[in-house]
């Protein structure tokens, strides 16, 4: 058959061509399924990964707000009630540890301490390490896969601290500040002659600023830098007077200080030695800070009469002693007080505990360690001698010389009061500041007294040194004339009866400002505490070597004249140790010292915000 006339037939070649084509089509088909089915494995994937890390965050959320809640609550070194605030937290914020598949692990207090780095999981933190600051909050949750896998279980673990800290001096009353002592006491230390009224001095005491207003004042970013400060008295008030310019703080006699501090610089502060605003070993300082972390300290709140105070004793320490004029008026011709100061106080500020590194308190300071030297001289004629004074034993006397007796009396005194301490033993912050406390434990210190004269060629001398001396302690003779009976006396010691007690713990609330800010370990009285170590007066001076009595420049033997003249000298010390009490107590409360007495000041307790660490 023609082609032409040949009816139309698929050729095998097309044939092949239609069925490769299916074939692709089919493939086609199966490989955008299997990617749209990976795809939608993948979105399902996420769906629940995506589940996984919101329930993960939200978990860690509840980690974190138990954390800080528990680490609010530690009280007196347990964990029980860190526990109980932190599950009602949790509950609080939507996780209940009751619930199925919920779970609160035990929360586990410890110690958070940058100056210690542990090697554990938890960078710093220390499991059960004392003092405790921190705790460790861990939530666990089952959370099921939607679409991908068995259910698994979720943990968040958070670290939270709370530093409390609490600010005390071992010193100064508000008692103290009447009378006007404190500006011959304070202008001494400053070399300088202040004017002051007892009101300037109660604004100061009642005026409070922020470690970190006066790292504002010193321009420097840390707490370090500002406790590495080295200043000289001069500079130290004008930065006292800048950080009560810039302090949040509010206070009711603000102006007042302020002017009491510029007048303080207008009557020129001399005294060139430098202030160490920290103390650091070997080198005494205004604040002890026993914080690891010192920046915590940023917030806490310091006393402006204390740190003016304590800042003139640190630069006074170690110098040769200064005149006093403090006005003693015990009925005699010449007293002249003279101080010096061997170890001087400092502010202490940190928080509770002991270092387990070392063993000792973590915030701890000391009162002064100082040495007052009272020189009393009688020289007088017979019609000059004070009513009273004398006259049971002189009235003899009198009859049978007249006019023509002198009498001179010297004594000088050496007292020496060693170091009392004050540590911060435990604080407990509660929702209200009444209901918030600092304990802090206390150990008054001893007291040495003798009669011994100063050296001027050697003002460093050891107390043993000054008492071992003679010194003549009572001359009789003619007016204008030679002497006729003369009294020396070596190595006279007069105990002061304050045997060391056990440690006192005071117990201090969180109220700034008010009656329980003040608490004294003991109560006794230094001139009563010097009148009665007379009693020993007898007995020391009827020992071999006791007295010396010289008559017409003759030694002779004392046996024979012993009472009356222990008679005569009792009767004239009595009443001039007695009327000690107007004037030496009250110094030695400014200067943070007492015979067997530790007063302490609390000055702010200071509830830190808890934050998280880890």
């Amino acid at each position: 058959m023609p082609l032409a006339h040949r009816p139309f037939e698929r050729s095998p070649r097309v044939r092949l061509s239609a069925h490769a084509t299916l074939a692709r089509q089919r493939g086609s088909f199966a490989v955008a399924a299997v990617a749209w089915l990976l795809v939608a494995i993948a979105t399902l994937g996420v769906i629940d990964v995506g589940h996984v890390f919101f329930v993960r965050r939200d978990l860690q959320k509840v980690a974190d707000m138990a954390a800080i809640a528990a680490a609010q609550r530690i009280v007196n070194g347990a964990c029980t009630e860190p526990a109980k605030a932190a599950a009602s937290n949790a509950a609080a914020n939507g996780f209940d540890p009751a619930a199925s598949g919920n779970t609160l692990v035990a929360p586990v207090c410890g110690r958070w301490d940058p100056q210690r780095p542990h090697t554990g999981a938890r960078g710093y933190f220390v499991e059960q390490a004392e003092p405790l600051n921190a705790v460790q909050v861990t939530v666990e949750r089952e959370v099921p896969f939607f679409f991908v896998g068995p259910k698994r279980t979720l943990s968040a673990t958070s670290v939270a601290k709370a530093t409390n800290t609490d600010q005390f001096t071992v010193g100064t009353t508000l008692a103290s500040l009447q009378g006007g002592l404190v500006n011959s006491l304070l202008g001494a230390l400053l070399h300088t002659n202040l004017s002051l009224t007892v009101g300037s001095y109660q604004a100061l005491a009642a005026t409070q600023i922020k470690i970190g207003d006066l790292m504002v004042a010193a321009n420097v970013t840390t707490v370090d830098a500002l406790l590495k400060t080295q200043i000289t008295a001069a500079q130290f008030v004008q930065l006292m007077i800048d950080a009560l310019t810039r302090t949040q703080v509010v206070n009711v006699s603000r102006q007042l200080s302020l002017d009491a501090m510029q007048s303080m610089l207008s009557a020129g502060i001399g005294g060139g030695n430098l202030i160490n605003l920290g103390s650091r070993p070997g080198a005494p300082g205004v604040i002890s800070l026993g914080l690891s972390d010192k920046q915590a300290a940023l917030d806490a709140k310091v006393n402006l009469f204390d740190m003016l105070m304590v800042a003139a004793e640190v630069g006074q320490a170690g110098q040769p002693a200064i005149n006093v004029p403090v006005g003693l008026n015990l009925g005699i011709l010449h007293a002249t007080l003279n101080l010096q100061i061997n170890t001087p106080p400092s502010i202490a500020l940190g928080e509770a505990g002991i270092d387990p590194a070392t063993g000792d308190w973590l915030t701890q300071t000391s009162n002064a360690t100082v040495r007052l030297y009272l020189d009393i001289a009688l020289d007088t004629e017979h019609n000059q001698i004070p009513a009273g004074l004398l006259a049971p034993v002189l009235s003899l006397l009198q009859l049978l010389i007249g006019n023509l007796l002198q009498i001179s009396v010297h004594l000088p005194i050496a007292l020496e009061v060693s170091t009392g301490k004050a540590w911060l033993e435990q604080t407990n912050c509660e929702s209200t500041a009444s209901a918030s406390t600092a304990i802090v434990g206390v150990q008054p210190g001893l007291a040495n007294l003798c009669i011994g004269q100063l050296s001027s060629s050697d003002p460093y001398a050891s107390l043993n040194s000054i008492c071992s001396q003679p010194t003549t302690i009572l001359s009789l003779g003619v007016l204008h004339g030679r002497k006729l009976i003369e009294l020396t006396t070596k190595g006279t010691q007069l105990p002061i009866e304050t045997p060391q007690s056990d440690a006192v713990k005071l117990t201090f609330n969180g109220i700034t400002g008010d009656t329980d800010d003040y608490q004294s370990a003991n109560s006794n009285a230094a001139g009563s505490q010097l009148a009665n170590a007379l009693s020993q007066l007898a007995s020391s001076w009827s020992q071999p070597k006791g007295l010396g009595i010289s008559i017409l420049d003759a030694s002779l033997p004392l046996e024979f004249i012993l009472n009356p003249l222990l008679n005569l000298l009792t009767g004239v010390l009595s009443p001039i140790l007695g009327a000690l009490d107007q004037v030496v107590v009250p110094l030695l409360n400014l200067l943070g010292v007492q015979v067997g007495v530790a007063t302490v000041h609390n000055e702010a307790l200071t509830c830190g915000a808890a934050q998280t660490v880890y």
